[in-house]
């Protein structure tokens, strides 16, 4: 099979295309993309019902050009991976271990960390010992529910954010994902809301690795009222020590132009990156917000401490949803080597906002 792949508007580097063809057009064999004149590159294939989503990422592509695409048969193995354990899901990037989300119940809430750079130095914080905002584990998605803490953890009266199961593991060449059924409970064991997380990493250059994250809120047991807090994201990471504005290495950059937090506090921005040195090496950490999303651009509850958060509840007020309703985000992490420019973090923000298209050759 064919494709001819559009880059549309913008310049494309390492970027993810996803793409739907019959499921009947696929043998049983993994597949490779062969791109132009020749370079292979895997492909991640997800099968439901009688449709085959492909995904393979662009190495390079400029604007306004296309590139022939020719689906073939490969050997390869998977390169990218999750696994399932006692703690959790582990994630690996080309056989080495990238992170671990982490759903252990000595915890009121799971997150996912640490995360690193290239050359193994910490990005986020991961200190279950802190004294400062210890709520604050690498990555994390939390907020108050219905009146209930479920962000700072007060002693006997924070809510619970409990796993309830690991799914729809997919590992393959282009990606790895898997998601997790959350339940949201009162201090007491109540249910207030269903919690459902895609997590997908990408087969990309480790210094530019990337992370989606879909979250999907469902009132499954009566109406839930998202509270107008600065506490809430629903998605947040906490920047290691050495990374912070204040007292490290740090600076936050806003893809509207602002500055660290005097800057950046609650003014909306497409996207943010908290970007400083480790060990020498340029490094950080982007939040990418979608134009999908409710409130986009979203307003950021970031500070020079660092923490980085989007929230549109304190500004645009309380969000209700009736018993059965839904709400949903999507979001891109880019872990990064380099600064803000050298990362082009807002040319990865035109790949997720606006992606490259493959269409079938006729």
């Amino acid at each position: 099979m064919t494709l001819t792949l559009r880059s549309g508007r913008h310049g494309r580097k390492d970027t993810p295309v996803f793409f739907r063809i019959p499921a009947s057009a696929l043998g049983g064999e993994p597949i490779c993309a062969k791109l132009g004149g020749g370079e292979r590159v895997p492909v991640t294939c997800a099968i439901e019902g009688g449709q085959a989503e492909l995904c393979f990422v662009v190495p390079c592509l400029p604007a306004g050009e296309t590139l022939p695409v020719t689906l073939e048969p490969c050997g390869c193995p998977p390169q990218m991976a999750c696994e399932q354990t006692a703690r959790g899901v582990d994630l690996f990037m080309r056989g080495e271990k990238f992170t671990e989300y982490y759903t252990g119940r000595d915890l009121p809430k799971p997150y996912l960390g640490p995360l690193t750079d290239a050359f193994g130095n910490r990005l986020t914080r991961l200190d279950l010992g802190a004294r400062d905002h210890p709520h604050h584990r690498s990555l994390w998605i939390s907020q108050e529910a219905n009146g209930i803490d479920f962000w700072n953890e007060p002693k006997l009266v924070h809510g619970f954010i409990r796993n309830q199961s690991i799914s729809d593991i997919v590992n393959g060449g282009a990606y790895t994902a898997f998601t997790a059924h959350n339940l949201w409970t009162s201090h007491g064991g109540r249910p207030v809301m269903d919690e459902t997380t895609r997590f997908t990493l990408y087969n990309t250059p480790r210094e530019a690795a990337l992370l989606d994250v879909c979250i999907t809120y469902t009132a499954s047991y009566g109406d839930v009222t998202l509270g107008a807090t600065k506490e809430a994201g629903p998605l947040a990471v906490r920047m290691s020590p050495g990374l912070s504005v204040g007292g490290g290495t740090g600076t936050i950059v806003s893809g509207m132009g602002g500055v660290d937090e005097a800057e950046t506090w609650m003014r909306r921005a497409p996207w943010l990156d908290y970007r400083g040195t480790a060990e020498g090496h340029a490094c950080g950490v982007a939040m990418l917000d979608h134009p999908d999303n409710f409130g986009f651009p979203t307003h950021w509850h970031v500070r020079d401490g660092g923490l980085m958060a989007g929230n549109n509840f304190l500004r645009m007020g309380a969000m209700e949803l009736g018993r059965g309703e839904t709400v949903r985000w999507k979001y891109r992490v880019v872990i990064h080597n380099g600064d803000t420019k050298q990362a082009d973090i807002a040319g990865k923000f035109a790949d997720f906002a606006f992606p490259a298209v493959a269409v079938a050759d006729a």
